[in-house]
């Protein structure tokens, strides 16, 4: 019976891992919109941030500026590595939870139009985006913004980015800014891959 059920997972996360798009990096993995006007911030320009906390787009210094964390804690956040078990974080992001994490965690992304009964594809690429990347056994929130599969825009004119800890914020920015939201995406996700451990730390 276990045998059968550790197979019945296995062959679901291969028809998981078929279904993904070939892995790549985007060129322009963050998107930003208000109203009308809309702008990408390239890879280059996230990795030179991280690496050494200089600033080749002026979009990118506004939001760390806005993001309520100093420079250093955040560039330290958004590159961390967590271990994960990619069967149990598939099992977790298929899961009725999952779906529920999944619509919260994308609700600051445009909405993208699809036929009626049709699932949600700003949460089909974020799921695509985080099993991608955690097919090596480790995410990072930089690694799932950057296989993001679809070209999502997430809109500052409307809903903010629900940040998935439950940890009290010293700024209000911590709490709702897009640089913050994704900082906290991998330690979430980490714990939710884990039976019986709570979503909101």
């Amino acid at each position: 019976m276990i045998l059968r059920f550790r197979l019945s997972l296995l062959g679901a996360a291969s028809l998981l891992l078929s279904c993904l798009s070939p892995v790549a990096v985007v060129a322009a993995p963050l998107r930003i919109g208000t109203g009308v006007e809309l702008w990408s911030i390239p890879d280059s320009a996230l990795r030179r941030f991280v690496t050494d906390g200089t600033f080749t787009d002026q979009r990118l210094l506004s939001l760390v500026a806005g993001s309520g964390w100093p420079d250093q804690a955040l560039r330290a956040a958004l590159v961390k590595v967590y271990a994960v078990d990619f069967l149990a974080m598939a099992n977790f992001l298929n899961s009725p939870a999952g779906v529920t994490f999944l619509r919260q965690q994308t609700r600051a992304y445009r909405p993208i139009p699809v036929r009626p009964g049709a699932e949600d594809l700003r949460v089909m690429a974020l799921r695509a985006a985080i099993l991608a990347e955690a097919r090596s056994g480790q995410i990072s929130s930089l690694g799932i913004l950057r296989r993001l599969p679809a070209p999502l825009v997430i809109d500052l004119s409307g809903p903010a980015p629900l940040r998935c800890s439950a940890l009290p914020c010293d700024n209000p920015d911590q709490c709702s800014s897009v640089l913050s939201w994704l900082a906290f995406l991998p330690a979430c996700l980490q714990a939710a891959a884990v039976p019986g451990t709570p979503l909101l730390r």
